[in-house]
């Protein structure tokens, strides 16, 4: 029988810690730490530690800075911020140093905090059961160490994300199917120029001209002055490797671009840019998983090249790292019975994936 999933609550507040500690320790193998350096030497001893919850008003060590230091320690544990304040610095750091899976404002309620919690163990597990398919030590989907209460509604999301992306990646394929897999990405994602190209959404002209003469040399750069042209603009092409929005924007803020963009551009990395501190929105995006970085005006010249070229680098890197499993999976698919052991000790490819997920939800309704 699998056993439960570690999670580790950090809150300075022993009444606080005790709440959440009766909330889930029927759940997960709960424990509390009640500051910064305990947590730390808590992640240092626990190596299957699968989820931190910190809080992030606490003495000597806010949250952020213990989930930056867990991330160090323990990489693979997915790491959620917890704070009665509307801490905009916070929210900001948890965005541009990719810190935080999701943020919780106090008081929570509990049903809701139950749904989170379910969905960073269900991506826990999921990250880690494709981590032992490449390392070759395929394991069985683990229903037990989940609690099913909440399990159908995180099942729900990640099924309908990895839905929308094979939907992108079999657009692509059809696209280029006779290219090689370092061609795709040329034709698909370079312009006429030859360079990326990026989709950059402001409804004010000379910040769209701005943004036009620091980027163009480096990228193609598209201009839409609404979130609704620019949404049009990717239903006929959501091969762009950076979306690049305002916020304050008449009809349709630049929030509501970032997240209706996913079902046209999915992992195509997105970037807020405003001159004021919007943290509702801040927190919207970050627990919808559609903000790569926040980034406030007025911007510094050079460290906005730089986060462009970092986000268009990473997403190159993913294209073509997804491409590849692609490709692999459907030439083992291809090579017939003889191949079929090879096959099974293989890396699975996306489609492999969601049919597993799939699985494991037919699984969990049955045992449910």
């Amino acid at each position: 029988m699998s056993q439960k999933l570690k999670i580790l609550f950090v809150d300075d507040e022993p009444h606080v810690l005790e709440a959440l500690l009766q909330l889930f320790d029927d759940r997960y193998d709960a424990h509390g730490a009640n500051g910064g350096a305990e947590a730390i030497e808590f992640a240092k001893r626990n190596p299957d530690l699968a989820i931190v919850v910190s809080d992030q008003r606490m003495p000597q060590m806010k949250g952020i800075d213990v989930l930056k230091a867990i991330k160090e320690i323990r990489p693979d544990a997915i790491r959620i911020l917890l704070t009665g304040y509307a801490d905009a610095d916070a929210i900001l750091d948890s965005v541009n140093v990719g810190e935080v899976f999701r943020y919780v404002k106090k008081p929570w309620n509990a049903e809701q905090l139950r749904e989170v919690i379910s969905l960073a163990a269900m991506t826990y597990s999921t990250r880690k059961k494709a981590k032992e398919v490449v390392a070759q030590k395929p394991a069985e989907p683990s229903v037990s160490c989940l609690p099913h209460d909440s399990l159908s509604l995180a099942m729900e999301q990640l099924l309908k994300q990895k839905a929308i992306e094979e939907n992108f990646f079999a657009k692509l394929s059809d696209a280029h199917r006779a290219d090689a897999i370092d061609e795709i990405f040329e034709r698909a994602f370079l312009g006429k120029s030859g360079k990326p190209k990026i989709l950059v959404v402001d409804d004010e002209q000379g910040t769209l001209e701005a943004l036009w003469q620091l980027l163009s040399d480096d990228y193609e750069v598209i201009a839409c002055q609404s979130a609704d042209e620019a949404l049009k603009l990717l239903r006929q092409d959501s091969f762009v490797t950076l979306l690049l929005t305002d916020q304050r924007m008449p009809k349709k803020s630049g929030a509501d671009l970032l997240v209706e963009s996913r079902e046209l551009a999915p992992l195509v990395p997105k970037i807020l840019i405003t001159a004021y501190t919007d943290v509702e929105d801040v927190i919207r995006l970050i627990n919808e998983g559609q903000i790569f970085r926040y980034i406030q005006k007025p911007w510094h010249p050079d460290k906005l090249r730089e986060t462009v070229a970092e986000a268009v680098m990473l997403y190159k890197s993913q294209i073509m790292s997804q491409l590849a499993s692609r490709k692999e999976g459907a030439q083992k698919t291809d090579g017939g019975s003889e191949q079929t052991a090879k096959r099974d000790a293989s890396p699975t490819s996306p489609s492999d994936a969601l049919a597993k997920l799939k699985a494991l939800s037919e699984l969990v309704k049955k045992t449910s």
